[in-house]
């Protein structure tokens, strides 16, 4: 019974767990109200959510056929989308640039087949050629004739004339012969007109592929053009002509490139195509040659067919120690070094046989002068020159000629080179050798070299300092006999506010507390150069400071119901609150000298001196979470702003101006003198919060009932009422409290706090109904 009373308590838990569970905060609830009936749309989260896994669409890639050649293209991209040309249109491979593609940098138009250029002798007629006849002499006709699809001309009382295929004097022949059946006595002549058009195909690695229409004059070149020339990974050595699928040829650019053999190019036929199949073996070459790039192999070349690609070697290539740069059978790259100089066979080794990713690198002659020697620094001729067998230092600067005036005597540096390159540092007393002396006068070696230094970069820099009200406060250069008025005269000269009697000069001694010198400045300026002028020395700190009491251009502002606003100067130490009132002109008729308002601005500049905000930091309460580690605190910002202004009560100030609240000007003070207010303000957990007309010897609690009394979230024990001069009054004592003009009711809101009763007993009733079903379960085994 005990067990049953236990499970059907647990039930009734579960139960109210789910009551529980189910009900929704207010804010969860304005959220689902908030949505239209019937609205099931998924929320943006949920449509990005299935768009991520959502198939993209497939566009069909249609040819692209130009009937002009396009005026411009972007250069061709990888599929990151960055470029893979230059901007100067070529192309590169790393660091080195690709040879041969440059050659297709220009515009398409500068290199299509001029329609007016005169064909060749050799050009054959085709369907759509223009040929003009003239026939003169006993017969006087002038013909103009277009070939037609089947290649024939036809012409009255003659017939028709072949010409497809024909030259231009075949087909004056066949004419010729064709007139002579009909006519006698005659001569003729046949011109070429307006060239036929043909269309090509271009496709392969180009970076235009597509079919174009041009000029039947043009050449397989001129279709390169049109296309932009093969892409950065289309080939330049085996370019396919096509005709009738049939490869009638096959082009090596190279041969056109290198050597300028156009043997190559061919005339175009309508229905030709130009293929550029992808891009064969590349290898790299750099260093001593005459044209470093990354060149397409044919195969089988060897090192010195790269070399001779290359434009060949240059004057200073160091060819006993070529460098081979190859991917070995196990994915991994080894450099070989090859003498191409003594002895080398290159038909026995198969290293020399270049292979597609190799990089070859002809290092230069070792730059390494023999026999010289090198003077730097402080010189008159600084540079390199020839070692004799007995030269020394002092023949190096030439007695003495070479060394500057500026230069460093006591020190220079020898350093020298020993033959397995090591170095070492050699002390020159320049000036003991310029007195004959020997000891430091070296004979010297192959590859030393002297540096003399300058005073400048020797000696540390010398600084003086001066602080205090003058012009230009600072550190200024050391100089020799420097004296105190010199330092004062970089300095800008002192201000007026600076006191001229006495000044401070702090004599640092390493290793002992500084002596302090005074100087009477007036003294000193009077009779610069004389005995008071102290002679400083370095490092010396200058101090001049202001004479007491010095105030300049103190002012007040003061705005509001005074008939003479504005600024103004304190022209008094004791000028008080009511003297500057009596200066603005007193106030106006319009005045409400209750409100009036006091700020100064320095109350809050003090306070952050005296670091506030660290104070009450280190007071607030330390919260613990429940593993008993601090809760980081808030960073609230403390606004110090608003402790500037003072609460004057003008009431007793009107009647004694003697009083504490006759407040003594400072710098920077601020008045505001505000106008007769409209009435009333009530604000905050009202039912209509707005302004109410005054009414004498009424309290806070009519101008709430005005405002049409407390809302049911009103706080009515935390009332506040504000005075027109900035004191505050709260509590229940504030409903019978007598309201006057300027005053403003504020009636603060509850603080609602969110009850976790529920949250919590349905955590705990899910605990005892799991606890109650485990003994059950025990029980019962």
């Amino acid at each position: 019974m005990f067990f049953k009373r236990i499970l059907i308590l647990a039930g009734i838990l579960q139960i109210f767990c789910g009551i529980s569970h189910a009900q929704l905060s207010s804010d969860r609830q304005r959220l689902i109200e908030s949505r239209e009936p019937g609205d099931s749309r998924p929320s943006v989260s949920d449509v990005e959510r299935v768009n991520q896994y959502s198939t993209p669409p497939i566009y069909s890639e249609q040819e692209t056929v130009f009937d002009e050649a396009p005026t411009g293209s972007a250069p061709p991209a990888d599929q990151s989308g960055k470029s893979l040309s230059n901007q100067d249109g070529s192309s590169s491979v790393g660091d080195s640039r690709i040879f041969g593609y440059e050659m297709f940098s220009g515009s398409a138009e500068s290199f299509s087949a001029v329609m007016e250029a005169t064909p060749p002798p050799d050009y054959k007629l085709g369907p759509g050629d223009n040929v003009l006849v003239n026939v003169w002499g006993r017969v006087d006709m002038q013909l103009d004739l277009t070939i037609d699809r089947d290649g024939k001309v036809f012409i009255p009382k003659v017939g028709e004339v072949v010409g497809r295929g024909l030259t231009l004097d075949s087909f004056k022949e066949r004419m010729d012969k064709a007139f002579s059946k009909s006519y006698s006595g005659y001569q003729l002549s046949v011109t070429l007109g307006k060239i036929r058009r043909i269309k090509i195909f271009i496709y392969g690695e180009v970076k235009r592929p597509g079919g174009y229409t041009t000029s039947s004059l043009s050449t397989l070149f001129n279709a390169l053009y049109l296309a932009g020339g093969p892409s950065d990974t289309g080939s330049l050595r085996k370019i396919k002509h096509i005709r009738n699928n049939k490869v009638i040829r096959e082009i090596d650019l190279y041969q056109f490139l290198l050597h300028g053999d156009n043997s190559q190019d061919a005339e175009l036929s309508s229905g030709d195509v130009v293929f550029v199949p992808v891009v064969g073996p590349r290898v790299t070459i750099s260093g001593e040659v005459k044209r470093s790039a990354a060149y397409e192999i044919l195969g089988g070349e060897k090192l010195h067919d790269l070399i001779e690609l290359a434009g060949g070697s240059t004057a200073e290539a160091f060819l006993e120690k070529v460098e081979l740069d190859r991917i070995s059978l196990d994915d991994s790259r080894i450099i070989k070094n090859i003498d191409l100089l003594n002895g080398y066979d290159p038909a026995t080794d198969d290293m020399v046989t270049l292979r597609d990713g190799d990089i070859v690198k002809i290092p230069s002659l070792f730059d390494r002068r023999k026999n010289t020697v090198t003077i730097t620094g402080q010189v008159k001729h600084p540079g390199r020159f020839g070692l004799t067998g007995s030269m020394r230092v002092s023949d190096l600067i030439d007695g003495g000629e070479q060394v500057l005036a500026d230069a460093f005597l006591d020190r220079a540096n020898l350093f020298r080179t020993w033959p397995d390159l090591s170095r070492e540092i050699l002390t020159v007393d320049i000036s003991d050798i310029l007195n004959g002396g020997d000891s430091t006068n070296y004979l010297l070696e192959e590859l030393d070299s002297l540096v003399i230094y300058s005073q400048e970069q020797i000696k540390r820099d010398l600084k003086v300092s001066i602080n205090g009200p003058v012009k230009s406060p600072g550190e200024y250069e050391y100089f020799q006999n420097m004296r105190l008025s010199d330092l004062i005269f970089l300095a800008g000269n002192p201000l007026k506010q600076s006191y001229l009697l006495r000044a401070e000069i702090a004599r640092l001694n390493p290793g002992r507390p500084a002596d302090m010198l005074y100087a009477n400045l007036e003294a000193v300026l009077q009779n610069r150069g004389g005995e008071t002028d102290i002679l400083l020395h370095e490092d010396d700190i200058v101090y001049l400071r202001e004479i007491p009491g010095w105030r300049v251009g103190e002012n007040v502002t003061i705005e509001g119901e005074v008939e003479f606003p504005g600024k103004y100067s304190i022209i008094d130490e004791d000028e008080r609150l009511t003297d500057l009132i009596e200066r603005a002109g007193g106030c106006t008729s319009d005045a409400f000298i209750d409100g009036l308002v006091f700020v100064r601005g320095s109350i809050s500049e003090h306070i952050e001196r005296g670091e506030l905000r660290a104070i009450l930091a280190s007071t607030e309460e330390t919260l613990l979470d429940s593993l008993n580690r601090p809760i980081p605190k808030l960073n609230t910002d403390l606004d110090l702003g608003r402790v500037d202004r003072i609460i004057i009560d003008t009431k007793r100030l009107i009647r004694d101006e003697n009083c504490p609240d006759n407040i003594v000007l400072r710098q920077g003070d601020y008045v505001f003198i505000p106008p007769v207010p409209s009435g009333i303000q009530v604000i905050g957990a009202v039912a209509s919060s707005g302004t109410i007309t005054f009414q004498k010897r009424k309290n806070a609690r009519h101008y709430i009932n005005e405002a049409g009394g407390f809302t049911n979230n009103a706080n009515n024990k935390e009332l506040r009422l504000v005075k027109a001069n900035g004191r505050i009054f709260s509590g229940k004592k504030c409903f019978n409290r007598t309201v006057e003009p300027g005053d403003m009711v504020i009636v603060p809101y509850k603080l609602k706090r969110d009850n976790y009763w529920m949250r919590s007993t349905a955590s705990v009733a899910g605990i005892l109904a799991s606890l109650a079903t485990t003994i059950l379960i025990i029980d019962r085994f």
